[in-house]
């Protein structure tokens, strides 16, 4: 794509304030130029010419629902793999599924429910749903385990739903959790278990949404990893505040490792892991 395209300072200040509105994430001056770069193609293919009337077109009753879709998908960042970032996955291996599996069924719950928010085209979900069943081993079935796989991007949910994965997003994991939990499709294709992609379930969600993020009650885990970084400080402090209320008392919820809690009003308990933290309600 032609990187010389450039926007004019009103039209990069009109479309980052809509997009601000329509989904908290905000595009700063440091940002521009890749706003620039993926808003070009969306012109193009709408016709629309220039930046106020594509704003317009977004607005419009039978246009606005695909084309916010297709500017949604084209501004989001997608980069995941299975197991990535292993200090955080040695965290939640080691010490927070077992404490979840633990108190649930001392509880006589038999039930887990994870929240995996932007969660991209399902590397991270699945990779959790994987360390659940490695664990309850042969007690899986006797278990409900449902990750909610959640993310903006309604191209990416649709490779989630498929579960089928390239061998580069399996690069961090292990040859013989490959051979467990994938099927070999191809020469570079693989397939992830039945029984494991029924624990996922991709749903298209905005975390700047409140109503519609309340149905994710009950959660024992949240992982919304490498998102609050797109977001100001007004729209990271309302997410936080759903992911507050959605967490069940005594649920973890992880960031991204260059993200942080501090400087916002939030009642988390901070956890120390080695090499990793967490937040604990």
């Amino acid at each position: 794509m032609d990187r010389s395209y450039k926007l004019a300072d009103d039209e990069f200040n009109s479309l980052r304030e809509y997009i601000y509105k329509r989904s908290g994430i905000f595009f700063t001056e440091k940002n521009r130029f890749q706003l620039e770069i993926k808003i070009k193609e969306r012109l193009s293919d709408t016709g629309c010419g220039n930046i106020f009337n594509y704003i317009n077109y977004l607005g419009s009753f039978n246009n606005s629902s695909d084309e916010l879709n297709n500017l949604f998908n084209a501004i989001t960042v997608n980069e995941t793999s299975f197991f990535r970032d292993r200090k955080f996955i040695s965290a939640v291996e080691k010490n927070v599924i077992p404490e979840i599996i633990k108190t649930n069924k001392v509880l006589g719950f038999g039930q887990v429910r994870v929240w995996s928010a932007a969660s991209s085209s399902g590397e991270e979900a699945y990779t959790i749903a994987i360390m659940f069943a490695e664990h309850l081993k042969s007690e899986l079935s006797k278990w409900t385990v449902r990750i909610i796989a959640t993310d903006i991007n309604e191209d990416v949910l649709k490779s989630c739903r498929t579960g089928i994965y390239s061998g580069y997003s399996m690069r961090n994991m292990s040859p013989d959790i490959r051979q467990r939990y994938f099927r070999h499709i191809d020469s570079d294709r693989y397939e992830i278990r039945d029984d494991i992609k029924a624990m996922v379930i991709p749903e298209k969600c905005n975390l700047m949404d409140y109503e519609s993020c309340r149905k994710y009650k009950g959660i024992d885990l949240l992982l919304i990893r490498n998102v609050l970084i797109y977001f100001d400080a007004e729209s990271k402090q309302k997410v936080l505040k759903t992911c507050f209320e959605n967490l069940k008392a005594g649920g973890y919820m992880f960031l991204g490792h260059a993200e942080t809690l501090f400087g916002f009003n939030n009642d988390f308990k901070l956890v120390h892991f080695v090499n990793a933290i967490g937040y604990k309600k």
